[in-house]
């Protein structure tokens, strides 16, 4: 991503989090916080309202998307798109978690995160419902072109093996 590109998005984050006004509420309803302090809502938006730079501790990946500070937010500031934005700048830096890269790379390899199991098969069949249709993983590798990811897990991948030398 070009660096015109990058402030341009680094101005349309600040412009989303402008209505913050850092009351907190994002961070006492984040179930995460509570277990993971390093996770501060409130934080990642300060650095985005105040030095219109995206935060570098890379704490943005604690988020679990619950959607709590969206719908406590009483400014209705997205935090939780924030966030996700956040980590797609940072994965395309080549800055994703090992685990993240993991589990793309899983997905690619076998089409799904985790196989389907015997149990999940016996109540579906014991419920009459049908059987859940066997993950492609020719399929997931198109999805991963035509939306930019493939590039991005090569990016991290590469990142990762030079940090690792």
């Amino acid at each position: 991503m070009g660096d015109n590109t990058q402030d341009q998005l680094l101005k349309d984050l600040k412009e989303r989090a402008r209505p913050c006004f850092q009351c907190g509420i994002c961070t006492s309803s984040c179930p995460v916080f509570r277990v993971a302090p390093e996770l501060n809502p409130r934080l990642s938006v300060d650095s985005i309202i105040t030095r219109g730079v995206v935060p570098r501790e890379g704490n943005e990946w604690l988020c679990a998307y619950c959607l709590m500070c969206d719908q406590r937010c009483p400014m209705g500031v997205s935090l939780a798109e924030i966030l996700m934005e956040i980590k797609n700048i940072s994965a395309r830096e080549g800055k994703a978690p090992p685990d993240v890269i993991e589990a793309a790379l899983s997905l690619m390899q076998d089409g799904c995160l985790s196989p389907i199991s015997s149990r999940s098969e016996k109540i579906r069949t014991e419920l009459g419902l049908p059987d859940l249709p066997k993950a492609e993983p020719a399929d997931v590798l198109k999805l991963f072109k035509a939306t930019g990811a493939l590039e991005v897990l090569e990016t991290n991948k590469a990142a990762q093996e030079e940090a690792s030398e």
